[in-house]
Formats: structure tokens, C-alpha cells, sequence
């Protein structure tokens, strides 16, 4: 059953995290064949969310309890398949001593895009100047042996 047709037990609420992972639905483009492809972003924090948990030797059912949530919340983030609220990922920061920070890139793919393509440039004008400077330092030379004659 979708997180989004549970319903709280009798006498039981659900966490923000597992109804933050119920309210939101997939993330991502589709490709050809139908299949969603994950939004860059999720998959980052799935895969830190997994890593983190595999360091801390957790199950998803204990980080699930730790964080406040179902496992089927846990499974979700790690397969990258709904964005979270900002209550949500500061709970499981929290529950995996982690800081927010540490599910997001550095960088996005479109940053690090543009980060190689301005190295390109900046290393195509070094190359520049250095045949710059050489004819300068030629230059510099002729002169010095012109000067001294």
C-alpha cells in the first residue's frame, strides 16, 4: 500500500518524516520506456542516506525508529523516490548524526558543468601567456645583447 493511502492507527500519529514521504510523490524525468528517472538531488541524499546508515551498522527498521518514522519511509529515501520537508530531512540529520549539509552536493551537475568548462578556458589562457611570456623574455634577451654592444 502507497505511503499516501495509510492511515494513522487509532491513537497513533505518524512522524513529519513518514507523512512528508506520503504527501509527496515522484521526483524526476521520464524516460522513453516510462520509467521515472531519479532527480539528481534525491539520489545524492539516497545515497548519503544509505552510506550513513550502513557506517552506523543500522537496519532500515532501526534507523526508521530512531528517526521517528516508518521503514517504508527509510526505504523510500534511499531509493530516492519522494523529496522530503525540511523538518523532515533536519529529523533524519538528526537520527543519523549528521548535519543537513551532508545530503546535499557540493556542487550541481549544472555548477560542476560550468566549473570544467571555466578550468578550460582558464587553462587555454595559461597556455597563452606562457607562450606570452616567452616571447617576452626573447624579446627581453634581444635587447639586453643589443644594449651591450
Amino acid at each position: 500500500m502507497p505511503l499516501s493511502d495509510r492511515e494513522p492507527k487509532a491513537g497513533k500519529t505518524e512522524s513529519p518524516l513518514a507523512t512528508s514521504m506520503a504527501k509527496n510523490k515522484d521526483s524526476g524525468k521520464t524516460t522513453s520506456n516510462g520509467d521515472v528517472e531519479p532527480d539528481p538531488l534525491l539520489l545524492y541524499m539516497a545515497r548519503a542516506v544509505l552510506k550513513r546508515r550502513k557506517e552506523m551498522g543500522l537496519t532500515q527498521l532501526e534507523l526508521s525508529r530512531k528517526a521517528g518514522c516508518n521503514s517504508t519511509a527509510i526505504f523510500m529515501v534511499e531509493a530516492a523516490k519522494h523529496n522530503m520537508t525540511i523538518k523532515s530531512v533536519m529529523l533524519l540529520a538528526d537520527a543519523m548524526d549528521l548535519q543537513v549539509s551532508d545530503f546535499f552536493p557540493r556542487s550541481t551537475p549544472r555548477n560542476a558543468a560550468k566549473m570544467a568548462e571555466v578550468s578550460e578556458v582558464l587553462t587555454d589562457m595559461a597556455g597563452r601567456f606562457a607562450i606570452q611570456v616567452r616571447s617576452l623574455e626573447r624579446l627581453a634577451s634581444e635587447l639586453r645583447d643589443d644594449a651591450k654592444q
